[in-house]
């Protein structure tokens, strides 16, 4: 951990991803958006025949629906089976806090494999005609940089045991803050001092 004398606060981290829980629900944030996008443009696909009572009378159309779930059960598996070739289940971060707030940054290495990953799941999303992998892909590309200020802050949840930090700022949009369990107490500290929201201690 660095402290200059611009009063910021600045460390890597590098923490695991199919093992960390916060971490796993927002992947499936991120896969279950993709899912609901999936799952409103394949009921647009059959809400004529829906609509004609013709649904259950044409096996294609009820074909086509189970094919795409289980489009959308393969593509959990694959991505859980993906982390831990090519991860290795790490992923690498990079934390800055000042006084306007705390930026979370993607470091180097990990950015140009996610970069990857992503466009390869936007090309194949678009080829396949499956909005779920291209959908994936934009989303978490959008993803690889966050700046949470201060006065966006409306709920800090400390949760010491697993060293993580977590910063609501309302309408879905937080900022998890991993620290190390050397800088866990001044990160905590300079959050309390900083944000103004209510502050909840759990581990759940």
């Amino acid at each position: 951990m660095n402290i200059n004398n611009e009063n910021k606060i600045k460390w890597d981290i590098d923490t695991s991803i199919l093992n960390n829980k916060f971490i796993l629900k927002e992947l499936f944030r991120v896969l279950g958006i993709a899912v609901l996008v999936t799952t409103g443009i394949v009921f647009l696909i059959i809400l004529p025949s829906i609509l004609d009572n013709q649904f259950y009378s044409d096996g294609t159309n009820l074909s086509g629906f189970k094919y795409a779930l289980m489009l959308i059960g393969l593509l959990f598996l694959l991505t859980s089976l993906f982390i831990f070739a090519y991860y290795g289940n790490k992923y690498e971060l990079t934390y800055v806090m000042d006084e306007k707030g705390v930026e979370t940054l993607t470091r180097a290495g990990q950015k140009k494999k996610n970069s990857k990953v992503n466009f390869l799941l936007i090309v194949l999303g678009l080829l396949l005609r499956n909005p779920t992998a291209a959908g994936t892909g934009f989303l978490a590309n959008a993803g690889q940089y966050q700046v949470m200020k201060w006065k966006n802050v409306k709920k800090v949840t400390f949760y010491p045991r697993s060293n993580t930090i977590v910063l609501s700022g309302g309408y879905g949009i937080k900022s998890i803050v991993f620290c190390t369990g050397d800088n866990y107490g001044p990160v905590s500290s300079r959050i309390s001092s900083h944000c103004r929201a209510p502050c909840l201690v759990k581990e759940k």
